[in-house]
């Protein structure tokens, strides 16, 4: 072992090694090697766990004036413990951190409350100096009275798009707060659900509750809308003497767009034309209204964010009133009244394809598809018979051509089409538009058929129900293979055919409303969601095979009201 005198000439010589540059080196390098950890070694890739926590799980009579305490398996990134540690019912000023070493002290301002149960959740966002994450979050339950509340919600929250931000699970006491403030009132239980949606709150008294989950994008430990994906419960939850332990439906969270759509333009184009362009894809609510003049017809592009109004002749540099009622794809309302100033220029501009269906070169379509016709114009709802024009290469199907918007023509075939590739061409000048200008060119098809014996099929149980409801299979190789399938109410088996081999994901709702759209619910003023049916595995699908998938449950997790709702 080197003497103290020995460490103290390596120091001269760290300080003065100008006298023997080599020396100096040499005598540094032992000195430096000696006084810090070898370098290198395998980096640490192991989560960090909760080794003890006081007080212990389930205990009773703690005292007011406890100080909580947990203890991890490694030195822990202090930050990201002290962000992810939530203590239920929450108190109303921040905890107090303490810590020494591997430990952590909380200290709640005021002391504990007498006769409650407490129940202290460690986030799975805790992470140890490597910044390796806990792999699920952890919670303990304690009471300052002679009981432990038993009560028990758990359930699993599913996120429709990437996984990106933290997830959180609030739970609202509605005894305490009969309509909770979300996400303005604080909750009194916050948890955080692991990697698989999978959350639990335990230590619940006897009440009904409801739990809403939000992924945390922007990363503000609360619910921003617009930003954060965001899970509406299907009903609240009730935790009674029968029911101690009571496992909800799933729930699905999704962005909610909060703003109403906006006009970013109107004109008119010809003295039959009015022209709006809106900010996002719209629906008409209410039918527009052109001041002193009619409107014959309302008509949408491909993605629908542009409207036209087909109207009476306009006068020239006439100032006319137009109201319109629209609403976006995630239900926001907008009414809008503006003005617009008349056009006496005839219409001399022939309709154009804006888009058709199956596209061009299209594969694996079913033998009975029907094809679709979008034009940039209101027509005359009329079609000139024979469409079709038949050479060495096309075919002239028979069928039935129907106007499905002002705009958008639909063909089905009367027989199902031949197997392979189907190439079709239609005479020119075929339809015209509202004023007789005819489209000039042909309109054709390319799209190869598929095989009958080349798909497979889905079949299973869900219920039965006393709603309809919509089973789905999402394509995993390519989400453009989506198929659904409506049941109807009181039945109970399902079978989606024509599926293109491959792995699927099955899911569903309750179609309470009937419109075959899954209803999302809103927090404030509550308006529950469509309950979703339990998923099963995924499923691959064979050619000329019939999968019977596990059941889509329906009730073994249903809340005991649930098949009575409205």
């Amino acid at each position: 072992m080197e003497s103290k005198s020995q460490w103290q000439g390596v120091g001269r010589l760290c300080r003065w090694g100008k006298r023997s540059a080599v020396l100096a080196a040499l005598v540094l390098f032992v000195a430096c090697a000696r006084q810090m950890a070898p370098p290198g070694g395998p980096a640490d890739v192991i989560p960090p766990n909760v080794l003890r926590t006081m007080p212990d799980d389930d205990s009773v009579g703690v005292g007011t004036g406890t100080i909580i305490e947990v203890q991890f398996s490694e030195a822990m990134d202090r930050r990201s413990v002290e962000e992810a540690v939530f203590i239920s019912p929450k108190s109303g000023q921040l905890p107090k951190f303490r810590w020494h070493k591997n430990v952590l002290e909380i200290r709640l301002i005021g002391g504990l409350r007498k006769d409650r149960t407490y129940v202290v959740t460690v986030g799975q966002a805790s992470a140890d100096e490597w910044r390796n994450r806990m792999l699920a979050s952890m919670s303990f339950r304690f009471a300052t009275g002679p009981v432990v509340n038993q009560g028990e919600l758990s359930g699993r929250v599913l996120w429709s798009a990437e996984h990106v931000g933290q997830a959180f699970a609030w739970a609202y006491d509605l005894g305490v707060s009969p309509e909770p403030d979300f996400p303005v009132e604080v909750p009194n239980y916050v948890t955080q659900p692991d990697a698989e949606g999978h959350f639990q709150f335990p230590g619940l008294g006897p009440g009904m509750y409801r739990v809403f989950a939000f992924l945390d994008a922007d990363q503000n430990q609360s619910y921003t809308a617009g930003t954060d994906p965001l899970a509406v419960p299907y009903q609240d939850g009730r935790i009674d003497d029968e029911q101690m332990s009571l496992q909800v439906r799933d729930l699905k969270g999704v962005v909610r767009d909060t703003s109403a759509p906006v006009m970013t333009a109107i004109r008119t184009s010809d003295q039959h034309h009015v022209l709006m362009r809106f900010d996002e894809p719209v629906s008409v609510r209410i039918p527009a209204g052109v001041s002193g003049l009619g409107v014959k017809w309302v008509y949408q592009d491909v993605d629908s964010s542009r409207v036209g109004l087909f109207t009476d002749a306009q006068e020239s540099g006439r100032s006319y009133a137009v109201e319109i009622g629209v609403t976006d794809r995630s239900g926001n309302r907008a009414g809008v009244a503006t003005s617009v100033r008349g056009d006496g220029t005839a219409d001399r501009r022939p309709p154009e394809v804006l888009g058709f269906k199956p596209g061009m070169r299209a594969a694996h379509e079913v033998p009975n598809a029907r094809l679709e016709i979008v034009f940039s114009d209101a027509m005359s709802q009329e079609v000139v018979i024979p469409f079709w024009a038949v050479t060495d290469s096309t075919l002239s199907p028979e069928g039935h051509f129907e106007w499905v918007a002002p705009n958008r023509l639909v063909f089905t075939p009367a027989e199902a089409w031949p197997l392979g590739q189907v190439i079709l061409q239609s005479h020119p000048k075929v339809v015209k538009d509202g004023v007789g200008n005819v489209l000039d060119d042909a309109i054709g098809f390319d799209f190869t058929v598929i095989d009958s014996q080349a798909v497979g099929t889905i079949a299973g149980v869900i219920g039965p129900l006393n709603h309809p409801a919509v089973v789905e299979a999402v394509s995993l190789d390519d989400e453009s293979f989506s198929y659904a399938m409506r049941v109807a109410a009181h039945d109970s088996t399902f079978e989606i055919t024509g599926l293109i081999p491959g792995l699927y994901r099955i899911s569903g709702f309750i179609d309470l409303d009937g419109n075959g759209i899954w209803a999302r619910g809103e927090p404030k003023p509550f308006v529950p969601a469509e309950a979703l049916l339990g998923r099963s595995d995924t499923v691959n699908v064979r050619a000329r095979w019939k999968v019977d998938t596990q059941n889509l449950e329906a009730k073994p997790n249903l809340l005991p009201e649930m098949e009575d709702a409205p």
